[in-house]
């Protein structure tokens, strides 16, 4: 019974360790990438850095400053949203959108890359 259990034993952790190795190949794994190593990819279409500038200077402080009269606007707008059950609309509108635009957004990008599936998502 020792045996057939140690046998059982052995035949799971192979097939496991050979499933692991199969599925690594799935995922992009290659001894030919693992040599190349995870070099950084510039971005192909980089923004100017006047558009950078006048996003770090101009747009970001907006962007917080939206922010922040968002999160105002959601603390007065709470007792009303909470009774038509639209709170997470109201605190993804008011703040989710505005703060990921501010914080997530590269500088210089005008379309954000975050995806809309925070926490305040709706």
């Amino acid at each position: 019974m020792k045996n057939k259990v140690l046998l059982v034993i052995l035949v799971v952790s192979l097939i496991c360790a050979w499933g692991g190795v199969g599925t690594a190949g799935q995922i992009g794994y290659t001894m030919r990438g693992a040599e190349k190593g995870f070099a950084f990819k510039p971005n192909p279409n980089p923004p100017s850095s006047a558009v950078i500038a006048v996003d770090g200077l101009i747009g970001r402080p907006l962007g917080l400053a939206t922010t922040i009269a968002g999160t105002a606007l959601l603390v007065i707008e709470t007792p009303f949203t909470l009774y038509s059950d639209t709170t997470s609309e109201a605190a993804w509108g008011l703040v989710g959108r505005p703060a990921g635009w501010t914080f997530a957004r590269p500088l210089g990008r005008s379309e954000p890359v975050y995806q809309e599936g925070g926490v305040f998502q709706p």
